[in-house]
């Protein structure tokens, strides 16, 4: 799947709710989740990450990151003009 396809995907996944690297994987298909959010920060997007704790395939505690999507709007001005993948 071509990653401006990825990104636009993850965008509008995390506009409906917060997704784990692993929920990602497994309900968008999209095996590196950290790259397309570097993608959408570096187009101006407020992705955060929350540090969260859940059970593995063993059962032991592992942590993890939760991705959000903070404000709705999109920055002027990209982190890295010209790295932006998405345009409104």
């Amino acid at each position: 799947m071509p990653r401006k396809h990825q990104t636009e995907k993850l965008l509008t996944a995390l506009r409906q709710r917060p997704m784990t690297a692993a929920e990602i994987w497994r309900e968008l298909s999209i095996a590196r989740a950290s790259a397309r959010v570097y993608d959408l920060r570096a187009a101006g997007y407020d992705i955060r990450s929350q540090e969260i704790t859940v059970r593995n395939q063993d059962g032991e505690p592992c942590r993890v990151a939760r991705y959000s999507l903070g404000s709705a709007q999109q920055s002027l001005i990209p982190s890295h003009p010209g790295r932006g993948v998405i345009t409104q």
